[in-house]
């Protein structure tokens, strides 16, 4: 009896389709895990810039005002903010980040 080696093609088809799928699995298990990272990135900064603008307000001149941020990636955040009260209550402040279609908004007062 001889002994048989090698595949034949019927299994070698069976596993190109099985690594292909897991191929695409992971492809896009990447693209999410891209997109998330992205997110945070951008989340961070925008909380970061809002929150810098906050504190600009509690300790200098109390205006309202806009201004945008361009990241190295080309994101570009576009920063609001208002201040409201003060003269014996408390001062509310407000700044609102966004960028691409997102945005988040901070509250905060400070007392004169």
């Amino acid at each position: 009896m001889t002994g048989r080696a090698g595949f034949s093609v019927v299994e070698a088809m069976v596993a190109t389709a099985l690594a292909g799928v897991a191929v695409a699995a992971l492809a896009g298990a990447a693209a999410v895990a891209t997109a998330s990272l992205r997110l945070a990135r951008d989340t961070g900064t925008a909380l970061a810039l809002g929150s810098e603008r906050l504190e600009a307000l509690r300790v200098g001149p109390r205006t309202d005002g806009d201004d945008a941020w361009t990241a190295p990636d080309g994101t570009v955040f576009a920063r609001q903010w208002r201040a409201t009260g003060g003269r014996g209550r408390p001062a509310a402040f407000s700044a609102r980040v966004g960028w691409r279609r997102r945005a988040i908004d901070l509250r905060t007062e400070a007392i004169p």
